[in-house]
Parts: structure tokens; C-alpha cells; sequence
């Protein structure tokens, strides 16, 4: 997935290339989700909710392909990583889950501050987690990447 990384060349300085590879990655798979989820209610009439979590599941598998490939160029697939990555994935949203829950039962805030919150912090955190752990590579590698130079 050369092509769009091309443009960030002249756009951004290398360093931040693997951070707008990672955002563009995540803006393409939440308008996945939100295309399948409307999909699933309008044209075959589900739930709401089970629309959601069948959009959200069809989703990691979409995110793990344009996170693997093209944000941090990983070339090859291992169970491991997959798992790692799918374990990633549903630790988001079960904080999202809690952070939005947690503002709104415990603290009684409105439900858009926890919205926001979970919107801020869960991308933040799962991109160190995906390049410390699920997509960890050989140290000459990861510098490289970490440079945005891959």
C-alpha cells in the first residue's frame, strides 16, 4: 500500500507519517462500521444493536488488514498477532463501554464528556499498544517505522 503513503511525504514530516497512517486507518474502518451498521437496519432489517455489533465485528477484521499492512507495513500474519490484535480490539470497546457507563451512572455527567473521552483515549492508547505489543517487530525494523521511514 504504497500510493497514499506517497502523499504523506510532502505533507508531513517522516516522524509523524506512521501517526497519519494509523488515523487514516482508524477514519476508513469507523466509516466501514457506520456504512455496515445502517447497511444491516435499513437494508435487512436488524436490531440496532445487534446491526452494531455485527458492523463492529466485521470491523476489527477490516482494522487489523489497513493497521498490519498499511500502518505499520507488516508483511506477514501470525496467530499470535491476530489474537493480540482481536484481544486489543474488544479491550477498546469494553472501555468505551465503561468510560461512557462511568461518567454517566457514576459521575452523573453528561454522556457527551464520556463520549469524547473514550474518543481521545482509546485511539491514544490503542496505538502504543499496537506498536509495543501486537505489531512488535525486530528492533531495526521498529525504528524505522517509528520514523515513519516504512
Amino acid at each position: 500500500m504504497e500510493g497514499p503513503s506517497v502523499l504523506l511525504t510532502p505533507l508531513t514530516p517522516p516522524p509523524l507519517h506512521l501517526v497519519v497512517r494509523f488515523g487514516l486507518t482508524g477514519l476508513t474502518t469507523t466509516l466501514v462500521y457506520f456504512f455496515l451498521t445502517n447497511a444491516f437496519v435499513l437494508l435487512l432489517g436488524m436490531p440496532p444493536a445487534v446491526a452494531s455489533v455485527c458492523a463492529y465485528l466485521l470491523s476489527i477484521g477490516i482494522s487489523y488488514l489497513l493497521q498490519s499492512r498499511f500502518t505499520f507495513r507488516v508483511n506477514s500474519d501470525s496467530v499470535d498477532q491476530v489474537v493480540r490484535f482481536v484481544v486489543t480490539s474488544l479491550a477498546g470497546l469494553a472501555a468505551s463501554w465503561c468510560g461512557v457507563a462511568f461518567t454517566v451512572v457514576v459521575l452523573e455527567w453528561p454522556y457527551l464528556i464520556g463520549t469524547l473521552l473514550v474518543c481521545a483515549l482509546v485511539p491514544a492508547i490503542n496505538f502504543f499498544v499496537f506498536r509495543g505489543w501486537v505489531f512488535a517487530m525486530r528492533e531495526a525494523r521498529n525504528s524505522k517505522v517509528a520514523a515513519g521511514e516504512q
